[in-house]
């Protein structure tokens, strides 16, 4: 097996978890939210629900996001070099995942110096580390790195009839 499939199989494994979690999430979401109107209709207010439901509902969309990245379902750009033939679409689709690739290279990086920064810092309600809610965000950018770089190394199609001189 080379370093291709053992990556491929690493993506395809992280996202069977990370689709898990988000399924864990939204019930948790669900639930939180539930039990806020139910105290808040009996008198009582739940000051933690709405923060830790803010916290679960940004990593679901960040998460979220990298499970759509890895199932094709953004909204593409495939078809735009379609009109220049095979070889324009495979130039412009590579250029467009070195260019993920690196924006998610920043998110990782500056996410990763972010969370170290406020690991002092503490919730209002909870009174957590708010590093641990901003550490979503290099979470999910090395998530989107490792499903990114599985697509970097996909062969190219072979080209159509069409294509050939």
């Amino acid at each position: 097996m080379n370093f291709h499939h053992r990556l491929a199989a690493l993506s395809e494994r992280v996202n069977h978890w990370v689709e898990r979690l988000l399924l864990l999430a939204g019930v948790a979401i669900s639930l939180i939210l539930f039990v806020q109107v139910l105290a808040r209709y009996a008198g009582h207010s739940l000051s933690w629900s709405e923060e830790i439901g803010r916290y679960l509902l940004v990593a679901t969309t960040f998460l979220g996001a990298s499970v759509a990245y890895k199932r094709a379902h953004f909204i593409g750009l495939a078809g735009v070099g379609a009109r220049f033939g095979r070889l324009a679409e495979h130039i412009i689709l590579r250029g467009l995942q070195w260019l993920t690739l690196a924006c998610f290279g920043l998110i990782t990086w500056y996410g990763v110096i972010y969370t170290l920064k406020s690991w002092d810092q503490t919730s209002t309600a909870v009174q957590m580390p708010m590093s641990l809610p901003i550490a979503v965000l290099p979470l999910s950018g090395a998530i989107f790195l490792l499903h990114i770089l599985v697509d970097l190394g996909k062969p190219r199609r072979p080209a159509d009839k069409a294509d050939a001189p």
